[in-house]
């Protein structure tokens, strides 16, 4: 069964001051960000929605206000979804993107029995670290076809 739902918050450059606090650890490097957005899939695996955003909270350069109501849709959005199509079975990395080193976006596919939802993380480094400026979900997954040839 193909869900047709879809639900995508992107975050983009909506870079206020007051969100742009020093972080405890900051994002410094691409390897640490993949770390961050495989520890979130992790826990999204294990249907730890609110803890998945939570981890990434600390890196936001946006405003806290719209990522916290993203966090709280999507776990409204899960439980539908595994009402509909149970729990998640695993996790994949799809693709990294960049834009020279200021922009970088990481894609995994969250796999359920019937189902799949592309997450989408994008980070954007205004100087010596990175920033979370976007997470997105949604079940349309065209776009992340290629060809092999």
């Amino acid at each position: 069964m193909r869900l047709f739902l879809t639900l995508s918050l992107t975050l983009i450059l909506a870079l206020p001051a007051c969100a742009l606090a020093a972080n405890d650890a900051p994002l410094e490097s691409q390897d640490a960000l993949h770390t961050q957005t495989s520890a979130f899939m992790a826990r999204v695996r294990a249907n730890n929605i609110e803890t998945a955003y939570q981890l990434l909270r600390p890196y936001l350069g946006v405003a806290t206000a719209p990522y916290d109501q993203s966090a709280r849709d999507a776990v409204d959005y899960f439980k539908r979804v595994t009402e509909r199509v149970g729990q998640p079975l695993a996790s994949s990395h799809v693709r990294t993107e960049t834009i020279g080193n200021d922009f970088y976006r990481e894609t995994w596919l969250q796999k359920f029995n019937t189902a799949a939802i592309a997450w989408s993380f994008t980070f954007y480094r205004p100087q010596d670290s990175w920033k979370l400026v976007g997470i997105s979900h949604t079940t349309d997954i065209e776009s992340l076809y290629h060809s092999d040839q």
